[in-house]
């Protein structure tokens, strides 16, 4: 059959062997191997093969498949983190995925989410300003009363829980307790939180948000 035909049958074989040590996350890019070995099999000769390929998209399949593969496993990973909204930028990209049927749309497709998503960078944003309206907080329970120093931190409140806002339009001190990726990184145990809770309420005047 020549030397490029058993090449490319190697080449398969040997990608599928490789993904096969850690199936669990290499579940497209195994089927796309099986296939291309599939399809190797029933056309018999070189030529026949590069018909096929240019019949069914130019191995578009691979590119979907190791990209596939990279955002379902990183999907998995947020949510074990309980982190729902870079899951879910990631569950869209596995849809865009999906949906493209050639290397240029899968591309430009891609590219055109990256441009207009701003889940994971909103979930980033709002973390970062959480650890300052913590810490704002702690200094509003220990500055005195009517004191430059409180006033500071109460600036430094409002403009960090404007970003927070701005980031997660739904955070309010409930999400902040209950959402694993917001709790996580407080250092304050419940009881602690309770004071601080309090606080919060009255420069919040009564509202969470």
């Amino acid at each position: 059959m020549g030397d490029s035909f058993e090449m490319q049958e190697r080449y398969f074989t040997s990608q599928l062997k490789q993904f096969r040590t850690k199936p669990e996350f290499n579940r497209a890019r195994i089927k796309d191997c099986e296939y291309y070995l599939e399809m190797l099999e029933e056309a018999g000769s070189p030529a026949e093969f590069k018909k096929k390929i240019q019949q069914t998209g130019n191995m578009v399949s691979t590119a979907k498949a190791e990209s596939y593969d990279r955002y379902d496993n990183r999907a998995f990973i947020y949510e074990k983190l309980e982190q729902e909204r870079k899951a879910e930028a990631d569950r869209l990209r596995l849809e865009i995925i999906e949906s493209a049927e050639t290397h240029t749309e899968l591309s430009q497709k891609l590219e055109d989410f990256e441009q207009h998503n701003h889940l994971a960078f909103n979930e980033n944003k709002a973390i970062t300003a959480l650890g300052s309206i913590m810490n704002s907080l702690f200094h509003l329970n220990t500055d005195a009363t009517g004191s430059n120093a409180e006033e500071r931190s109460l600036v430094k409140f409002q403009t960090y829980w404007k970003l927070m806002n701005e980031a997660d339009p739904d955070v309010s001190w409930e999400k902040i307790m209950t959402y694993k990726p917001y709790r996580d990184r407080i250092i304050f145990t419940d009881e602690q939180m309770a004071v601080l809770e309090k606080r919060f309420v009255e420069v919040c005047d009564g509202r969470d948000s």
